[in-house]
């Protein structure tokens, strides 16, 4: 349903790979939020350069969308 979704059979092959580490980022930061609030992990793990850890956690989210919008920048052009 998802390579329906987002039209995989009109993407190349660099399309393909930031469309699927997009998506990957995004369940990735996802599954850390949600093991931070099972108590799994702590924010203070996610620390770096004085940052907070849900700021590092909303990161890879970002840079996850912005993976799968540059992977899905040219089929909608038409």
């Amino acid at each position: 349903m998802l390579m329906k979704f987002f039209k995989f059979d009109q993407l190349n092959r660099i399309q393909k790979g930031l469309v699927l580490s997009g998506l990957f980022l995004q369940g990735l930061s996802l599954i850390l939020f949600i093991g931070v609030l099972i108590g799994f992990f702590n924010f203070e793990d996610f620390d770096f350069f004085g940052h907070s850890g849900i700021r590092t956690i909303a990161a890879i989210a970002v840079m996850g969308c912005l993976s799968a919008a540059i992977g899905l920048n040219d089929i909608n052009e038409e």
